[in-house]
């Protein structure tokens, strides 16, 4: 569905109030005639109020009124969405349907985004697979001291003739 602004579902149902046509109404805004009954239903239940385009967030305890008073007074969802200011009726057979299923915890909001990577945890090495991995960190050792004790002789090498010529 695509979204409209505030100031154009208001004229819209402004104008059916004054007495057009859903149909003509839909044709000049562009919407179709659902949304246009929709918006009528909102602006007559709630005033402006009801044409906010507001996302908001509900508690457990706003879903269950809702859900409560629809089960007890036999409201559709779309009825229930009109009449508390819900944005959708979908959002109202989706909780209908989430509480059917899980009961009140299927209600509560759920964690948004991934989980976080957990690393596995590491085997601890066996005395053998130590041994070797410090035997290669000792020879990596010895390496580096090697080239590092041939670079400071081929500079001192290089030092002493000119220190000679002088």
């Amino acid at each position: 569905m695509t979204k409209f602004a505030r100031s154009e579902r208001l004229a819209a149902a402004l104008a059916v109030e004054a007495g057009d046509s859903l149909t003509s109404v839909a044709k000049r805004f562009g919407m179709s005639r659902q949304v246009v009954q929709w918006v009528i239903k909102l602006y007559r239940e709630q005033g402006e109020e009801g044409l906010q385009t507001k996302k908001k967030s509900y508690t457990v305890a706003q879903k269950l009124v809702v859900l409560d008073s629809m089960h007890s007074q036999g409201l559709s969802s779309e009825a229930a969405a009109v009449k508390f200011g819900i944005a959708g009726s979908a959002t109202v057979r989706v909780w209908e349907r989430r509480y059917m299923e899980n009961g009140i915890d299927g209600l509560k909001p759920k964690k948004k985004g991934r989980r976080p990577k957990v690393p596995k945890p590491k085997a601890p090495l066996t005395p053998y697979e130590q041994l070797l991995a410090e035997n290669e960190y000792l020879r990596a050792e010895n390496e580096y001291l090697k080239k590092l004790n041939a670079l400071v002789a081929e500079r001192e090498a290089r030092e002493k003739p000119a220190e000679e010529t002088e």
